[in-house]
């Protein structure tokens, strides 16, 4: 029987909604613009979900 290979994609998310979280409260904070905050955090999540891969690399061990 093969091993699965673990995907880590709750891992990925957990990344990217940490990054997307943050991105908005300060942005929020800063302009006081919900709809420019939202998009910032929007963009910064995606973000955070690519540049994940190095926390799952290392994760992975």
């Amino acid at each position: 029987m093969a091993t699965r290979e673990p995907n880590y994609r709750t891992l990925r998310l957990l990344c990217a909604n940490a990054v997307g979280m943050t991105g908005f409260l300060l942005a929020y904070a800063l302009g006081r613009e919900f709809a420019l905050a939202l998009v910032a955090g929007l963009l910064l999540a995606a973000i955070g979900y690519v540049a994940s891969s190095a926390v799952v690399e290392y994760a992975g061990g």
